[in-house]
């Protein structure tokens, strides 16, 4: 039995059949994140997770409590007349939410090089013609 929330990721990633480093770089964490937790994870790390992987009960890998994945969901759900798969209708939210992310992300960067080079850190268009 997982004791630990590290203990459980671990068990979680190779269930998954995949290495640290691979699970990381698919999360967008930073190398040997997994083997440098301590006690805990922060919130927006495990969310960062459960949207690459969506099957993860999170309760289970916080508390230990429960199983490992989550239950099963229904297959498909109806749009305009249509079945679109669930796990496409999951993908999509999970990829909206990751598109999100990655905005904010860069946004921070671009701020960061603005402070950085004194506002000359972007790119100037060429108004040759």
């Amino acid at each position: 039995m997982c004791k630990t929330v590290k203990e459980r990721l671990i068990a979680f990633i190779e269930f998954k059949g995949l290495s640290k480093n691979k699970f990381e770089m698919m999360c967008g964490l930073s190398k040997r994140y997994v083997s440098n937790i301590s006690k805990s994870i922060q919130p927006e790390i495990c969310k960062k997770i459960s949207l690459v992987f969506p099957d993860l009960n999170t309760g289970w890998l916080m508390t230990g409590d429960g199983k490992m994945l989550k239950a099963a969901e229904p297959t498909a759900q109806e749009s305009n007349g249509v079945y679109v798969p669930q796990e496409f209708v999951r993908m999509f939210n999970n990829m909206t939410e990751m598109a999100k992310i990655q905005e904010g992300n860069i946004a921070k960067l671009t701020a960061m090089v603005d402070r950085l080079t004194g506002g000359e850190g972007s790119v100037k268009k060429d108004h040759a013609g």
